[in-house]
């Protein structure tokens, strides 16, 4: 006959948990009723059966409150040196000893975190001595240290790390991101980077993630291109994700695309690199590709990660629901403060209704932890702009270009802050020219120094740097942009192509399609070209009868209108009533 005690070993080895919670709390009320029903030992494996059943369950508040009561037995125990505190699980080897103080304090750390007690939780693992902490311990206390101010504790417990287990691939980025050089960094792990299976590709990886902590993009694009060229980690999944990032980061949102979907397509169920998939399928008006990323599983709701609601959250304020759309993206900033994404986009839904301190105050606590982050200072800038307070945009952009150099993005975001002083519009000028001698076809240059000319009325320099860009990029807004200036000019021929091309690179193209209807309607224009305009009338009106009111530049956020419910509802729709059911229950 089993006593209670292996009743309870038993539902736990079976990993019964929610009935071994149960139990023990059983055990506990008799035990405090009558002390003779549990050894010193079993008394004390109760507690650790209980507090690990709890913690399974993920009830981590309660079991938080055992493990400590574990703790203090254990002391008591040792400090009287009762046979009974040694343990047997120490003796498999491989086996975790659920009842050693390690372990006890790793797991009430692991239920502060859980509880956002991040202070409680370093103090407790550094209470550990240094030859105690085992690898999983020295890694979760330099993530804490990392993420809360403390970075040369966090440098020593990372390399520790790294010590027994030189492929920890967040301890070397740790490392890499803490400012610890690339050679060193190698010096830690030179045992697994002469390995036959790591020789060819450990150093380049090593080096392309130096490259991208000191945000040299470009190179670690280069590094990692010859790595998946190069080396058996062509078809990896994380490799390319971190191209895509790059691309990201370094302002080629095209190739970042690309990259991603790609990467996405080999990983569907991957939480890397999804943020930035679905802010460019946003950017890019893929709102079904998008959908499709988000589909809501309200019986899953406990898998959703930071990255998940974050994309509901973009595919929300992409269709203009700004209500629901700040909801989700706060569960994604609540799940990880420092989810940069998601800190730009709650900021975006805030400045949409009109909140503009409180989407400041967001963007302020993000440029705390990511100073380096372009999209921050762009969102700032933006605002600023749109609330006419043109001077503080200008000093916010000027601290962007210092803080994160010159490029051709940084100087057309400082160029944009000149524009609505006509004195200082020269100075706009002068930066779109030598962003574009920086970045050739570097578009948002191009279409910010042709509105300069337009002002200027220099309109033969503008036709000339739209037509010389037409020809470098298949782009609806530049042939737009042309095709305005050409009919400004009495072209309607000319026009009436560039209206019809950028309408074939995009067909919800609304400006496009006003102009084509408006020079076909032209009183001056050719028999020939008033029957080619007045042929497409028909089927350009019904087009703009089906209300697609989208802007022309991919690379800015969307802003679906909000007229017309039934316009932008989804197969979706039902379901995403019902996760609020599930998530408000």
């Amino acid at each position: 006959m089993k006593t209670l005690f292996e009743q309870l070993k038993t539902l736990f080895d079976y990993e019964l948990y929610s009935n071994a919670a149960t139990l023990a709390n059983l055990i506990i009320s008799i035990y405090d009723t009558n002390r003779a029903t549990l050894s010193p030992q079993e008394h004390f494996g109760t507690l650790v059966y209980y507090a690990e059943s709890l913690f399974h369950e993920r009830r981590f508040r309660e079991a938080e409150t055992i493990y400590r009561q574990a703790l203090q037995l254990k002391r008591l125990l040792t400090k009287n040196k009762s046979p009974n505190c040694k343990t047997t699980a120490g003796s498999i080897p491989g086996q975790v000893d659920l009842q050693s103080e390690v372990e006890l304090k790793f797991k009430t750390a692991r239920c502060l975190i859980e509880m956002k007690c991040y202070r409680d939780a370093i103090v407790l693992l550094q209470s550990l001595a240094l030859k105690q902490r085992t690898p999983k311990v020295n890694m979760l206390l330099s993530k804490l240290c990392h993420n809360h101010g403390h970075e040369r504790s966090a440098i020593g417990t990372y390399k520790e790390v790294l010590k027994e287990c030189p492929l920890a691939f967040e301890a070397i980025e740790g490392l890499l991101t803490l400012g610890v050089k690339g050679i060193e960094v190698n010096s830690l792990i030179v045992d697994a980077t002469m390995a036959p299976q790591c020789s060819e590709w450990m150093s380049s990886w090593i080096k392309a993630h130096a490259n991208i902590q000191a945000r040299k993009y470009t190179e670690a694009i280069q590094t990692l291109r010859n790595i998946e060229a190069n080396t058996c980690l062509r078809n990896y999944h994380q490799l390319l994700v971190m191209i895509g990032e790059c691309y990201y980061h370094n302002g080629d949102y095209e190739q970042a695309y690309i990259t991603l979907k790609r990467a996405h397509a080999m990983q569907p169920q991957s939480k890397h690199g999804l943020q930035i998939l679905a802010l460019l399928m946003a950017k890019n008006k893929k709102i079904a590709e998008l959908e499709k990323l988000i589909t809501p599983s309200p019986s899953l709701l406990n898998e959703y990660t930071s990255e998940m609601w974050y994309v509901m959250g973009q595919y929300l304020f992409a269709t203009g629901k700004y209500e629901k759309a700040v909801y989700f993206v706060q569960k994604a900033c609540f799940q990880n403060s420092r989810n940069v994404e998601a800190l730009v986009l709650k900021a975006e839904v805030l400045f949409q209704v009109k909140k503009y301190q409180q989407g400041i105050a967001h963007l302020r606590y993000g440029q705390q932890f990511a100073p380096y982050r372009y999209e921050i200072h762009k969102a700032l800038v933006d605002n600023y702009l749109n609330m006419g307070r043109n001077r503080e945009a200008q000093l916010q952009a000027l601290k962007a270009v210092k803080m994160l150099g010159e490029s051709a993005r940084m100087l057309v975001l400082l160029a944009r802050t000149y524009m609505k002083d006509e004195a200082a519009r020269p100075k706009a000028k002068a930066l779109c020219i030598k962003a574009l001698e920086m970045s050739e076809n570097f578009l948002p240059a191009v279409y910010l120094l042709s509105e300069i000319y337009l002002r200027e009325n220099d309109v033969a320099t503008r036709m000339k740097l739209l037509k010389k860009h037409v020809m470098l990029s298949k782009n609806s807004k530049l042939h737009v942009m042309l095709a305005e200036t050409l009919n400004n000019e009495k072209d309607h021929s000319g026009a009436l192509e560039h209206y019809s091309i950028a309408l074939n690179l995009d067909p919800s193209n609304r400006v496009a399609m006003s102009g084509l209807l408006m020079v076909g309607q032209n009183k001056g224009s050719t028999s020939s070209t008033a029957s080619n305009a007045g042929a497409s009338s028909s089927y350009l009106e019904s087009m703009a009868e089906d209300g697609s009111d989208m802007p022309e530049n991919p690379l800015e956020m969307i802003e679906i209108r909000t007229t017309g419910a039934n316009e932008m509802e989804s197969e979706s729709d039902a379901m995403w009533s019902d996760l609020e059911i599930e998530i408000n229950q």
